[in-house]
């Protein structure tokens, strides 16, 4: 099983962003992008989910349509997302509601320890809190693929060590997909990294 893209080319009027991007990503491991900002990576998650307009000759996993395998893929793009008048144990039930998934909701909790805020209002949240309410949904989700863009934003640093130890274990059989401005403390766990350079996607040995 692989999640893979074929010639994936972006633009938008007068903006050439990605040119014939092709890579297989394994069924496990965890792939880092590196890149500037303005570069292109949210703009390759984005065509992967389909939520953006590209020219490609196929995103596959299995080598079934994307839109047949949506629910093997998750991916929130960012917290500015949420409804800030829903709660948290809102968001992580409808999430394990529509990847129908097995991760039980107070474990998940538990581990980021939510307890003393994940039913109130997200308005009510720190961006610290945010974010590990973000990074709750992926673990709730339970998906075979977790693209992450920028998942360690608004973490302390023992929150960011705590979350790579995690993505760590799960590397070993599922696939994450990451871009971070941490990039540094991301590289001793990567298994395969892709630099974004002059439109380009490079696959660097690692």
């Amino acid at each position: 099983m692989a999640l893979e893209v074929k010639n994936l080319s972006i633009s938008f009027p007068h903006l050439r962003v990605i040119n014939n991007f092709t890579y297989q990503f394994n069924q496990n491991g965890l792939y880092l992008f590196v890149a500037t900002n303005g570069s292109g990576k949210t703009s390759i998650f984005r065509s992967i989910l389909g939520l953006i307009h590209s020219k490609n000759n196929g995103i596959t996993i299995d080598d079934k349509p994307m839109a047949q395998m949506r629910r093997s893929v998750f991916y929130y793009e960012s917290s500015n997302w949420f409804d800030i008048n829903m709660s948290g144990m809102d968001y992580l039930k409808l999430i394990k509601t529509q990847w129908k998934s097995n991760v039980k909701i107070n474990a998940v909790i538990h581990f980021w320890k939510m307890e003393n805020y994940v039913n109130k209002s997200i308005r009510k949240y720190s961006l610290g809190m945010k974010q590990k309410l973000l990074i709750a949904l992926y673990l709730i989700s339970d998906a075979d693929y977790l693209i992450m863009d920028e998942i360690n934003n608004g973490l302390d640093e023992d929150s960011r060590k705590k979350l790579l130890k995690k993505l760590n274990e799960l590397s070993q059989h599922k696939c994450i997909i990451i871009s971070s401005h941490y990039k540094d403390e991301v590289y001793p766990y990567a298994d395969k990294i892709l630099t974004i350079k002059d439109h380009e996607v490079i696959n660097d040995n690692h």
